[in-house]
């Protein structure tokens, strides 16, 4: 390229919108054409750098990591500042598709304007003018960052009031939960209610895969869904009196149903209602008779429950199922344990065996049953020992996902 096609190009740049032809055709003298295939990485972040580049033709990105901070096209140019005031590069360029460039080096540049004013006073315009871009773009995106901090926390409060206010009271059982979000929204969701006219109690726990506004949206769908078909279930009919006249046997075949017909509703939904989104949950759903002890559950992929009991009594439930929302005739088994009075059982996310340290390590099973052989005196105080537990394991590492635990455990003897 001709010395007289190099001026031009830099003459069509706001950068050195105001320097002389003079200025123009020593800088173009001492610039070199250089070129990149689209994808190429023509500058990285942190390198130092001497050469700021002119764009003659095609486009770049400017970014940081995935985040991208600017398109450039011909008559626009970019490295300067690591020019201008020799620190480091402030962020990488990639070129979107073939480009030809001007390099200039910094010595070159300073050698030929440091006598001219007029072009001195051209790139501090310049300097200033993009520092003014910057600074809207930024009150720019403040703004919208200020706008979605808000609406996430109505997500968060609209979330919160999908999760139980205060579990229930039953005589002759404790029972304590707790929700921690790793993020403004969670994925994670309990339940516990009465399946009425019966006196069962319905136990769940759930995870959506994912985490963010999809996962929390999912949350609250699986969670009203596998509420709003349980209780149906237990609807009165005419002629129906579940769980008031029925005998033992009749309850028992009504819960098992009732159950089954719940995951089996909800997962058939997701499946086919959501199928684009992919979007699934692991689920423990389990229904407890508050006077025999006796629990029924479901459990669709999730973290295997635990019993503890009297003695040093270590029972874990059993998966069942796989999760919900992928497969819409997917089939969930049935299983059954009993609480015996003093027994506590604790259902928990992979928030909480999952919970990582410093080092990468998992807080994993055998702390939990640390825990549960340490002093508490009720659900509430046993979760505490779980929570503190995790809190000192993980020390400086960051919450890396949601917690939520739920214990119950029968009091009366």
């Amino acid at each position: 390229m001709r010395a007289a096609e190099k001026a031009g190009i830099l003459r069509h740049c706001s950068f050195l919108g105001g320097a002389e032809d003079s200025v123009l055709e020593a800088l173009a003298g001492v610039s070199s054409l250089c070129q990149a295939a689209a994808g190429e990485t023509i500058l990285t972040k942190g390198d130092e750098g001497s050469t700021m580049y002119f764009i003659a033709s095609g486009t770049v990105r400017v970014h940081d990591g995935d985040v991208v901070l600017a398109h450039l096209g011909a008559g626009e140019v970019f490295g300067e500042m690591a020019v201008l005031d020799a620190d480091v590069r402030s962020a990488s360029v990639t070129a979107e598709n073939p480009v030809v460039l001007l390099g200039l080096q910094r010595d070159d540049l300073w050698r030929v304007v440091s006598s001219r004013s007029a072009s001195l006073k051209s790139i501090i315009a310049a300097v200033l003018q993009r520092e003014r871009g910057i600074v809207r773009d930024v009150t720019s995106r403040t703004l919208q960052v200020l706008a979605f901090e808000k609406e996430m926390e109505i997500g968060r409060r609209i979330q919160a009031d999908f999760l139980p206010e205060h579990v229930p009271e039953v005589a002759g059982w404790d029972i304590a939960a707790h929700f921690e979000a790793a993020r403004e929204v969670a994925g994670d969701f309990y339940d516990v209610f009465q399946l009425k006219p019966s006196r069962h109690l319905a136990i769940v726990i759930g995870d959506v895969c994912d985490k963010g506004v999809g996962a929390a949206l999912f949350m609250t769908l699986f969670r009203s869904l596998i509420r709003a078909t349980s209780l149906s279930g237990f609807l009165r009919r005419e002629g129906d009196a579940v769980g008031v006249d029925a005998d033992e046997a009749d309850e028992a075949a009504q819960v098992r149903k009732v159950l089954l017909d719940s995951v089996a509703t909800t997962n058939r939904y997701i499946a086919t209602t959501h199928s684009r989104s992919s979007m699934f949950a692991s689920v423990f759903f389990g229904v407890l008779d508050p006077l025999s002890g006796d629990l029924v559950y479901v459990n669709g992929g999730h973290e295997s429950p635990m019993v503890f009991g009297a003695g040093g009594r270590h029972e874990v439930l059993e998966v069942t199922g796989g999760v919900l929302g992928l497969f819409p005739f997917a089939r969930f088994g049935i299983a059954a344990t009993r609480l015996q009075p003093g027994d506590l059982l604790f259902s928990y996310t992979d928030g909480v065996n999952e919970a990582k340290n410093e080092r990468g390590e998992q807080f994993a099973e055998p702390r939990i049953r640390d825990a549960a052989a340490a002093e508490w005196t009720d659900a509430a105080g046993f979760l505490r020992q779980v929570l503190d537990g995790i809190r000192a394991f993980r020390g400086s590492a960051a919450q890396s996902d949601d917690i939520t635990m739920l214990a119950v455990r029968r009091i009366f003897y």
